[in-house]
């Protein structure tokens, strides 16, 4: 077996149950060790970029949330040992470090805050290893063997057997702060990668002392970190390891072998849980897998998970993209795991287990894995939110609207109903007001109606349901087919205005665009253009300036239907912007299908017989095409905005018809607004 997307055990995996199902499964207690949790929910260990080192009020505020809103258990981010491998491969961001007692004070803050919730709370211990980037001084990343991860490229230096003790040490003495901090239980990171993780593998492991080379040498790292840290913590405090079963990397690992290694772990650690995950981040192709997207089967990982508690007599957690809470009860029942980790679900929708259990199940934002507000965000700006819960990293600053009202009810117009205008119609009900939105389209959506049309992009459409669902329930007076211009919305006698029309469809400024084989990626889904059928012909050259997934899309589109796609962009790569994970998978399905990429690149004019393009050094060539396809954010549509400032008294405009830009700033901004009232 290459790869855990086909199931290691052959066992198919539930299908989802109908959502006034029982739960009984899912929300019953379940003993680890000598800890007892009030359900089978964890959120599992992720980075938020909200530490910069240590847990602060923004840190506590976004668990407690999740704490409040029903989860069992919640494992810390991952959290250095060594302050040489505090660093991702993001040097702007710096996760949590338990190196030396100044984190016991606050541990001890954040374990008082989620027990006073009921929710149990967990420490991820790790160290990276070669997964980081050189620090700024030159440090190198530590590793078993001097080679490189695929993306820092960085040559780690090979670790000494005095530093390979002193690692080990590092691991029982945070354990032991852990404790003394008053969390509930220890995790150890033998996954994705990670130092011990590296040790494990042949395909990072290339040592010829007792360290490398025969699988017995190979575990003893991992044999040495188990036993002292049980020593350390003791025989009655929680302890288990997060482990890649399976590598998913070519001269890694397989799970047979991860299965056998992991039954002699949990004996010499005498484990009370273990966490299964699979492959590394050295492998952008396994991240692509093991923090499942948009794109890959949910429940992905779960067979690896059910392969360990076929073999096991203690509580076996799964990961992978498992967002409902009904399929979790049944992969609880079916002896799938024993812990679900629903992490990025309670991220877009932290009240998940208690909307479940009490039948409120319209309410739940499900987490569409787009990775825009979470990964991503990470990726290029710092700390995470969600796409389309703004609120998330905005805890302390945003209280939750059923605690806010507005003293005052207003009369509120709402101009555009895309992603800026639902929310912000949504949030300004909620508070009380009187709404009123008017959409000049014969639909709610904007652009997430056309998103959802292309491939692997159809759960975007889960957004606007939602968003559907909760202006109806919310009692906003929704105008479909209603161009509003200011003379409509005065004749409201609005209190305050958002405007949200978003941008025009309108194509970059280059000579040629006017002619009649060229249109809009926009054109190019909806298949007319000025109310006519288009046709575009074998040959597509596709200019490409989103510098996300706008461009990609609307290559696999037409790939998808038959077109020989050539895509265009500036950038240093096609979808520059977007998360890694999502990217790869795009690539790899782009690749297949046909489509020849050109980067450093850029559409200059377009002639007759195609699209003119022009390198880097200035010399243009002639790309022969029976269409052109031009992909940009279009232009800002603030006309109402202007002619209503003069005329009411508070009038906002949000998200693209201020600037166009993503999905995530439009909900912000509307949320923002809204919450401004």
């Amino acid at each position: 077996m290459t790869s855990t997307e086909t199931s290691p055990s052959g066992v198919a995996e539930p299908p989802e149950r109908p959502r006034d199902a029982s739960l009984d499964h899912l929300l019953s207690p379940l003993a680890i060790g000598g800890l007892t949790v009030r359900n089978r929910v964890f959120s599992s260990a992720h980075g938020t970029g909200f530490s910069h080192g240590g847990i602060n009020d923004r840190l506590i505020a976004y668990h407690l949330e999740r704490a409040r809103g029903g989860v069992g258990l919640i494992v810390l981010e991952a959290t250095s040992v060594d302050p040489a491998a505090a660093v991702g491969v993001s040097a702007s961001l710096t996760g949590l470090q338990n190196i030396d007692d100044s984190i016991v004070p606050d541990y001890r803050r954040i374990s008082a805050a989620l027990h006073a919730e009921g929710t149990a709370v967990f420490a991820l211990l790790s160290h990276s290893g070669r997964n980081t980037v050189m620090g700024v001084d030159g440090q190198p990343p530590l590793a078993p063997s001097p080679i490189p991860m695929d993306r820092t490229r960085d040559v780690p230096h090979e670790l000494e057997r005095d530093e390979i003790a002193g690692i080990v040490r590092a691991f029982a003495a945070a354990a032991r702060r852990v404790r003394d901090g008053g969390l509930d239980g220890v995790e150890l990171s033998f996954a994705h990668g990670n130092l011990v993780q590296e040790f494990l593998s042949p395909h990072s492991n290339r040592r010829t002392d007792e360290y490398g080379g025969a699988e017995e040498n190979r575990l003893r790292m991992a044999r040495e970190v188990l036993e002292a840290t049980r020593a350390a913590v003791g025989p009655d405090f929680p302890l288990g390891i997060r482990f890649s079963l399976d590598e998913v990397v070519d001269e890694g690992y397989r799970a047979e072998d991860g299965l056998r290694w992991l039954k002699l772990m949990v004996e010499w650690g005498r484990l009370d849980f273990v966490d299964i995950t699979a492959g590394t981040n050295s492998s952008m192709r396994s991240r692509a897998h093991h923090y499942p997207t948009i794109t890959v089967e949910p429940g992905v990982l779960v067979p690896l998970a059910r392969m360990a508690k076929a073999e096991l007599d203690i509580p076996v957690f799964c990961v992978g993209k498992i967002f409902d809470p009904w399929t979790a009860d049944e992969i609880v029942r079916t002896g799938g795991a024993d812990m679900v980790a629903m992490t990025r679900a309670q991220i877009a929708e932290p009240e998940l287990v208690n909307k479940a259990r009490d039948g409120l199940a319209a309410e739940i934002r499900t987490c569409i894995y787009c990775n825009e507000g979470c990964f991503s965000r990470q990726q290029r700006v710092g700390p995470i939110t969600c796409v389309y819960n703004p609120r998330v990293g905005r805890e302390s600053d945003w209280a939750p609207l059923s605690a806010a009202p507005s003293s005052a009810r207003k009369r509120v117009v709402v101009v555009g109903g895309g992603p800026a205008g639902m929310e912000a119609a949504r949030v300004a009900a909620k508070k009380g007001h009187d709404v009123t939105l008017f959409e000049s389209g014969g639909d709610l959506g904007g652009q997430l109606r056309l998103i959802e049309r292309t491939p692997h992009r159809g759960e975007y459409g889960t957004i606007l349901r939602w968003y559907r669902s909760r202006l109806d329930a919310h009692g906003v007076d929704v105008r479909l087919g209603v161009a509003a211009d200011a003379a409509a919305v005065r004749a409201l006698r609005p209190d305050a205005v958002i405007v949200a029309t978003g941008s025009s469809d309108v194509p970059p400024d280059l000579p040629g665009a006017d002619l009649p084989h060229v249109f809009t990626g926009r054109q190019a889904i909806e298949g007319t253009a000025l109310g006519e059928r288009i046709v575009l012909g074998e040959r597509v050259v596709l200019g490409d300036w989103d510098g996300r997934w706008g461009g990609l899309s609307v290559a696999e589109f037409l790939a998808d239907r038959g077109h020989a796609v050539t895509l265009v962009t500036p950038a240093p790569f096609p979808g520059v912007d977007g998360d890694l994970m999502t990217w790869h998978k795009f690539y790899e399905r782009l690749l297949q299908k046909g489509v020849v990429m050109h980067a450093l690149e850029s559409v200059v004019a377009v002639e007759d017989a195609g699209a003119v393009v022009e390198r880097l050094d200035r010399e243009r060539r002639l790309l022969e095409a029976d269409a052109v396809v031009l992909c940009s954010k279009g232009e800002a549509d603030r006309s109402v905005w202007r002619e209503l400032r003069e005329h009411v008294g508070t009038v906002v405009a949000v998200g693209d018809c201020w600037a166009p830009r993503q999905l995530e700033q439009a909900i912000f901004e509307g949320a923002k607004a809204a919450r401004q009232l």
